[in-house]
């Protein structure tokens, strides 16, 4: 368990806010776009399996456009991912 404790901890430090620990992480980017981190449990997996993936929502929070990084991946490398993604829009100033 602690594993995940340590995902959340990692993730918020990056700047997402953790919506269900171990599950959905968000990180807003501008004001319409989202970087979103899930988790769930697949048959066949001992652990949770992640998805990451960058999203829009309109006002009226609807997902209009969604582009996915890593779909059903470890713990690993979905972190990895994320660390290299949110370096690549700190180095092109992109952030908010």
């Amino acid at each position: 368990m602690s594993q995940w404790k340590g995902l959340d901890h990692r993730l918020f430090n990056l700047g997402f806010m953790v919506g269900v620990p171990s599950k959905v992480y968000v990180r807003q980017i501008s004001r319409e776009w989202f970087l979103v981190v899930e988790g769930e449990r697949i048959k066949g997996y001992s652990e949770y399996r992640y998805s990451f993936y960058k999203t829009k929502f309109m006002d009226d929070g609807r997902m209009t456009s969604t582009k996915i990084f890593l779909d059903k991946s470890s713990v690993r490398q979905v972190y990895s991912k994320v660390v290299n993604y949110i370096n690549y829009l700190e180095k092109n100033k992109i952030l908010m």
